[in-house]
């Protein structure tokens, strides 16, 4: 009998340990998502980008070099000396943000940031490649924006959160009066803050970069061919 006891409370404790862990990873999800979105978007995109900026065109071959092969050359780059990592700072700075902002914050706060991660990481592969470097700084500006909205939601909510009425009776009149208008004050403000952060960010957001998506006609003979890819085509047809 005592050993079915133990076997059951093994059980007991085992289960219980497992939805513990469970409930913790699903806490954590739209973390690892929004990170891992950023960390796609640092070895992919914000380094073809960077590598774009950070590359110069060639000086190949002598200066009696044949038209051909100096035409040839306007296509070729060779890396500078000084590799900057620039782009992919910034995705760091946004997604530290965001992770601290997030952090504690009450559902759906976290999931609609991290599917604003996802979404940007989407649209940005989609893209054509002569476009992605502004729109990697807007969309990474709309995130940061996003990030620091919750940070300064929440400081409110905490400052609001400590004071008493009896902190402000002596500039309202009395304590009973302050108490009403910090109610009040509290009540209007925080449901501002929950229509900011739930719709208004998030909402402007996707309708920006939706837009931006659709802002120029897509070519219909080569979609992901870039300017450097079309200028190749007009001087060799």
């Amino acid at each position: 009998m005592d050993l079915l006891n133990i076997i059951n409370d093994g059980l007991i404790y085992i289960t219980n340990g497992i939805l513990v862990t469970i409930y913790f990873l699903i806490s954590l999800l739209p973390a690892l998502v929004s990170l891992a979105s950023a960390l796609l978007l640092i070895v992919t995109l914000d380094k073809d980008v960077q590598n774009s900026v950070n590359y110069r065109p060639a000086r190949n071959g002598p200066m009696g070099s044949d038209l051909m092969g100096r035409r040839d050359a306007l296509y070729t780059s060779t890396e500078t000396s000084s590799t900057m990592k620039t782009s992919q700072i910034l995705t760091i700075i946004a997604i530290s943000l965001w992770l601290i902002a997030q952090t504690g914050m009450a559902a759906p706060v976290p999931w609609i940031g991290a599917s604003m991660w996802v979404f940007a990481v989407i649209v940005l592969f989609i893209l054509p490649d002569h476009r992605r470097y502004n729109q990697l700084w807007f969309i990474k500006s709309w995130l940061v924006i996003y990030a620091i909205a919750v940070i300064g939601s929440r400081l409110y909510i905490y400052y609001t959160s400590q004071l008493s009425s009896s902190q402000w009776a002596t500039i309202i009149g009395s304590a009973q009066t302050a108490s009403t208008v910090i109610a009040n004050t509290q009540g209007n403000t925080t449901t501002i803050i929950t229509y900011a952060l739930w719709f208004i960010i998030p909402l402007g957001f996707y309708a920006k970069t939706i837009r931006e998506l659709f802002v120029n006609p897509i070519n219909l003979l080569s979609p992901k061919a870039g300017v450097q890819e079309v200028l190749r085509r007009i001087r060799v047809r």
